[in-house]
């Protein structure tokens, strides 16, 4: 998988520098650099809530740091996160 360049400038840079100072979001992506996960799996290994990481999945995916895939789990669906960025750019003087 080949992970793309994500360049910013304006409110878009401001959101994701947002997003970035949470601990929680970077532990996220930390652990999607490494492999492919659900949610319930990501809530479990950084002992949160299902729907406080479902939360936090969803703000990383709005802004393009995740891919998110849906695939039938045991009970239901389960959202499948991946890593979408591997680097992020904030241009100041374009």
């Amino acid at each position: 998988m080949s992970l793309k360049e994500l360049k910013l400038t304006n409110e878009e840079a401001l959101k994701v520098a947002r997003v970035l100072s949470s601990e929680t979001n970077v532990k996220i992506l930390h652990l999607l650099s490494k492999e492919q996960l659900d949610v319930s799996t990501i809530a479990k290994r950084l002992k949160l809530s299902e729907a406080y990481a479902s939360g936090k999945v969803s703000k990383l995916e709005k802004l393009g740091l995740i891919n998110v895939s849906y695939a039938p789990g045991k009970r239901g669906i389960r959202k499948i996160c991946e890593l979408a960025v591997g680097k992020v750019t904030i241009v100041i003087k374009t």
